[in-house]
């Protein structure tokens, strides 16, 4: 196996896949035309960059046509199928009865055997749905009768066309066909279909509701989402069915799981490498030569004739329906991928031959060429011919109100003026999330002139009814009446731009906005629903929560927003609060995910930008509704969000005050020094330290710290400061530092007035001080400091000494206070004590006043929290009766003094 060439061949057909897909967008064509048309070029019949052999592309296409049946399988609506109606399940009916009969009949007639003749009928049954769908989406006509017979009729045809394939691929395969044998594998494949569906649909709710409440890893669900498609696709193949139809039952049950929709959102990716594999492996393996072969191109035109009038004559099944049955019948012609998967199924079992292969690939690349246009063509036409007029006036408003709601349809009890047309609609969507619209509603709403559909500002209540009740259906309804339109024409593109999978079964993909499905299955005890309810004003998160998904193909989310904001006529500050809570839609989960996302900095920073309390909010709850994570990152979420709301309740760190003070102090210092290194040092430097520094302090600090410090390398510097002097120590970051430092100035003589520690991101940790005492050596400060660290740490105990916590006054630190007398020594005496007992230090107060001293610090543990009560009984411990170490191993532990050593 040539690793190279195989490597080699991936990288050619994923590129060709995605440019061919992307080229095919922009001409109108469906990405899967391209994809087959790159696959030729590409192939041995062309530029022969990959060839016919490649074992492993083979594989990947068959990966590819898996997850194909799996996403088709999800998109299936039971509940929607039930519903079809008797136009819809007989149109289906006729759609693959016809074609499979006249393509039989054609191909005896041409003189083919027995079983190529079948399996080539049983290849026109299919209709691509998602081509159809995507053309009336485009019309804005998915509302009309003729798209709900269609688009029904479309997805029982892929049903049926299940069954159809299996069956016609057991007959071609096993050698005898016997009524008997036929009634069996029919038997057989529905027994699958129906046992299976039944019995995934009890097994995937309970059993990946449990791989969610016990997955740590992101790619848990994922992972054995695919595994369970995987096993009923080897579970068909042990049927003697195909594994495809496995995968379409195994996505059936998937989609009753709660975790339907994001199993579907972390697959898409997977099937965006694969799904394109399987088309180009088709284009691959046909023979451009065979299109130009007089037979090819005779058995082609006699099958897209054959294939044009089976569809064409399926709308017999809709008569006594309304609708145009011309319309339905151009709607059923599209072949697309279901086509393609019986051709090459044939290819492979040897009943189709190169010839009839590449007639089959013609016949399915021209009606899904062909039939967006004639559907543009046949609509546009019927729209001027069938247009009703509008009385602007309308007519007297019925004591009902306008619209008549019934259990399964809402349509209009009398028309109504023109200018009520958005009000209605909107109102109406809410009923459309469960019924149908009725005929009345959408031919009127079609009709109201577009300057009559216009948004204005007393309709907010009605919209962010929409938003909270509605559903996909509510918001496809407002889009094919051209109302959304008129509300947000920034909205409405932005719906329309939304990366729509040409594949795709379902009609409603765009339209489907999970955030604020979360919102809207949250229970009232929730403690998400708790906190949005505790919103001032909620009316910022659900406009978000519709935004960050209806914008996710937008390159500039943000800005979407803010001009959607405008349309509305928001005010001032809610359309700024939508438009933050978009631009931070990711903000939360990232600050949460970093390494040293609780470290007091980095919580500064997310809650200073964040500003209140309501914006941290409902931020809050438009991360949890909007992102899918594993427990371990809720968790880290939830905390991020307590400190954020912690630190926001300190306006003296956080508050507008606090933020103007830091920003001033910074631009001070950054005026002092020069360089890029002490700028840096300013603007990296720790929030809390800025705060309690003044600006000469900390440019004279950064100046300091201008050369990186390395290793076990201490740097001291004195200055002279009347009476006193101000002592700078600059090192690296280790446990117990300020005690070695102060335990060293203490030998030195020096009383330390007052005490400021500071750490930088990157290590560098700075301990500054005021202290009384003779002028220090410098030199032999740093070189007792390099030997202290060496030296296990050991204190006197300290009586007379009141020690309190306070786990309040910081959101991320623990606060104590100790106050005794003061004495030589006193700060390395408890410094040591918080270092035997696992405490760091991160900044310190020193005060004293009538021979007492009033010390305050903030510490935390090795992790970076706030401390436990263990360790606060430590440090009592440690203070009350000295620190001694024992060695153990090669580090030393550390013991509160015996009593006979005190």
């Amino acid at each position: 196996m040539d690793i190279a060439k195989i490597l080699t061949d991936i990288l050619v057909v994923l590129v060709a896949a995605k440019a061919a897909a992307e080229i095919a967008e922009r001409f109108g064509a469906p990405a899967v035309v391209g994809e087959i048309v790159a696959g030729i070029l590409i192939g041995p019949s062309a530029l022969g960059l990959v060839g016919h052999n490649d074992e492993v592309l083979r594989t990947l296409g068959e990966i590819g046509v898996i997850l194909l049946l799996l996403e088709v399988g999800m998109e299936m609506d039971l509940a929607e199928l039930g519903k079809v109606g008797r136009a819809s399940f007989l149109v289906a009916v006729v759609g693959v009865a016809a074609p499979m009969a006249l393509g039989f009949g054609a191909m005896e007639m041409l003189g083919f055997e027995f079983k190529t003749s079948l399996f080539v009928g049983a290849a026109l049954t299919a209709t691509s749905v998602g081509i159809t769908a995507r053309v009336f989406g485009d019309l804005r006509a998915l509302a009309t009768t003729e798209a709900r017979i269609v688009l029904g009729a479309a997805v029982a045809d892929d049903v049926m066309g299940l069954v159809v394939l299996t069956v016609v691929v057991r007959l071609v395969t096993e050698g005898s066909v016997s009524p008997l044998s036929v009634v069996g594998i029919v038997a057989v494949a529905v027994a699958f279909l129906v046992l299976g569906a039944g019995i995934g649909l009890r097994l995937a709710q309970p059993l990946f509701s449990l791989i969610h409440r016990v997955s740590r890893q992101t790619g848990t669900m994922v992972a054995l989402a695919l595994a369970f498609t995987l096993a009923f696709a080897t579970a068909a193949d042990a049927a003697k069915l195909a594994p495809i139809v496995g995968a379409f039952v195994a996505g059936i049950a998937l989609t009753r799981s709660d975790q339907s929709e994001r199993i579907h959102r972390e697959l898409g990716p997977v099937g965006h490498l694969f799904i394109p594999v399987f088309f180009l492996q088709i284009g691959i393996d046909a023979q451009i030569s065979a299109f130009a072969s007089a037979a090819v191109l005779r058995d082609a035109a006699v099958l897209l004739v054959v294939a044009i009038i089976g569809k064409l004559v399926s709308p017999v099944g809709a008569i006594g329906s309304p609708g145009d049955k011309l319309l339905i019948g151009l709607g059923m012609l599209p072949r697309g991928e279901v086509g393609l998967i019986f051709a090459t199924l044939g290819r492979a079992a040897g009943v189709l031959n190169d010839e009839l292969y590449a007639s089959l690939l013609l016949v399915v690349l021209v009606t899904t060429l062909v039939t967006p246009q004639l559907l543009k063509m046949r609509y546009s036409r019927l729209s001027t011919e069938t247009m009703p007029t509008i009385d602007e006036a309308g007519e007297p408003q019925p004591s009902g109100g306008w619209l008549r709601i019934t259990r399964e349809a809402v349509d209009l009890a009398a028309r109504p003026p023109a200018i009520e047309a958005v009000r209605i609609a909107l109102v109406a969507a809410v009923a459309v999330a469960h019924r149908e619209p009725g005929p009345r509603l959408t031919e009127w709403l079609r009709a109201v002139p577009e300057g009559a559909k216009r948004w204005r500002v007393d309709l907010m209540d009605e919209l962010l009814d929409v938003i909270e009740r509605g559903n996909g259906r509510s918001w496809r309804f407002l889009d094919v009446s051209a109302v959304l339109e008129g509300v947000s024409a920034s909205l409405a593109g932005a719906i329309t731009h939304r990366l729509d999978d040409a594949r795709s079964i379902d009609p409603l993909g765009r339209y489907r906005f999970e955030s604020v499905e979360r919102l809207r299955r949250l229970d009232g005890d929730d403690p998400i629903a708790v906190e949005a309810q505790h919103l001032l004003d909620p009316r910022p998160l659900i406009l978000a929560l519709l935004l960050v998904d209806a914008l996710d193909a937008e390159y500039d989310a943000a800005s979407v927003a803010d001009a959607v904001g405008r349309e509305l006529s928001l005010p001032d500050d809610i359309c700024g609060g939508v438009t933050a809570l978009v631009a931070d839609a990711d903000l939360l989960w990232a600050a949460s995910m970093r390494p040293a996302a609780f470290e007091s900095e980095a919580v500064l920073s997310l809650a200073s930008h964040l500003r209140s309390p309501e914006r941290a909010r409902a931020l809050y709850v438009l991360t949890r509704l909007h992102h899918d994570g594993e427990r371990w990152q809720w968790q880290r979420i939830d905390e991020m969000y307590r400190l954020v709301q912690a630190a926001l309740e300190n306006d003296e760190l956080t508050g507008a005050k606090a933020r103007n003070l830091i920003d001033d102090r910074r631009r001070r210092a950054l005026t002092v020094v020069e360089g890029k290194n002490a700028a840096d040092r300013i603007e990296e430097a720790p929030r809390a330290y800025v705060l309690r520094q003044s600006a000469e302090a900390i440019a004279r600090h950064a100046e300091f710290l201008r050369r990186p410090v390395g290793g076990d390398e201490v740097r001291v510097r004195a200055l002279s400061n009347g009476d006193e002097w101000l002592l700078d120590v600059a090192t690296r970051d280790r446990p117990g530092l300020l005690a070695d430092v102060t335990g060293v100035l203490a030998k030195h003589r020096l009383s330390v007035v007052e005490a400021v520690v500071a750490t930088w991101a990157d290590g560098i940790a700075l301990e500054a001080f005021r202290v009384n005492g003779d002028a220090p050596d410098c030199n032999a400060i740093a070189a007792d400091i390099r030997a202290a660290f060496a030296i296990p740490l050991s204190s006197e105990p300290l009586h007379n000494a009141t020690v309190t916590f306070d786990q309040s006054a910081s959101p991320w630190h623990t606060v104590c206070d100790v106050v005794a007398p003061d004495r030589p020594g006193l700060l390395h005496t408890i410094a040591t004590g918080f270092a035997a007992a696992g405490v760091d230090v991160v900044a310190a107060t020193i005060g004293e006043a009538d021979g007492r001293a009033d010390d305050r610090f903030e510490l935390v543990d090795r992790n970076g929290r706030k401390l436990s009560p263990d360790h606060e009984a430590a440090i009592t411990r440690f203070l009350e009766a000295g620190v001694v170490a024992k060695r153990r191993w090669f580090r030393p532990r550390y013991e509160p003094a015996p009593a006979a050593v005190r």
